[in-house]
C-alpha cells in the first residue's frame, strides 16, 4: 500500500505520521514512449516519472481523482503527497486534468527539466494538484 501512516516517536511517546514526518524512498517509473500520456496512480506513488521519448510537446493527463485516492485509502482530506516528474527531451509536456482533479500552479512541466507535484485530497472524491 502506498499511502500507510507508520508509527513515529515524537518526544518519547508514539504517534501515526501525519504529514512533514518523512518520505519514502522513490521508484523511478520511465516513460519512452513517443505520444500523449496519462500519468497514473501507480506512477504517482512511486515519486519520480521520467519522459525519454518526446519528439513534439505532449500532454500528460492525470489518472482520476478516484484512481488516486484508492491507491492511497489512508489519506486524510488535506494531506498532500509530494513528487517529481521529468521531461528529458527539448518538448515541454502539458498538464490536463482527469475526472476530479482541479489543476494548480504551472500548466506544464518545460522541456527538459523537472516539476515538483503536490496531489492533496480536498474532498472524499477530489484532488488539488499543484505543480512548483
Amino acid at each position: 500500500m502506498p499511502f500507510v501512516r507508520t508509527i513515529v516517536q515524537d518526544g518519547g511517546l508514539e504517534r501515526i505520521m501525519r504529514a512533514g514526518d518523512g518520505w519514502d524512498n522513490p521508484v523511478l517509473a520511465v516513460v519512452s514512449a513517443d505520444a500523449n500520456a496519462t500519468i497514473t496512480a501507480p506512477q504517482i506513488i512511486g515519486g519520480v516519472i521520467q519522459y525519454t521519448g518526446f519528439t513534439v510537446g505532449r500532454n500528460l493527463t492525470t489518472d482520476t481523482a478516484a484512481n488516486i485516492l484508492a491507491a492511497m485509502p489512508t489519506m486524510d482530506i488535506s494531506d498532500s503527497l509530494g513528487f517529481t516528474i521529468s521531461i528529458i527531451p527539448a518538448f515541454a509536456g502539458t498538464f490536463v486534468a482527469g475526472t476530479g482533479v482541479t489543476l494548480a500552479g504551472r500548466p506544464t512541466c518545460p522541456a527538459a527539466t523537472s516539476v515538483t507535484v503536490y496531489i492533496t485530497k480536498t474532498s472524499a472524491t477530489t484532488v488539488l494538484w499543484t505543480v512548483l
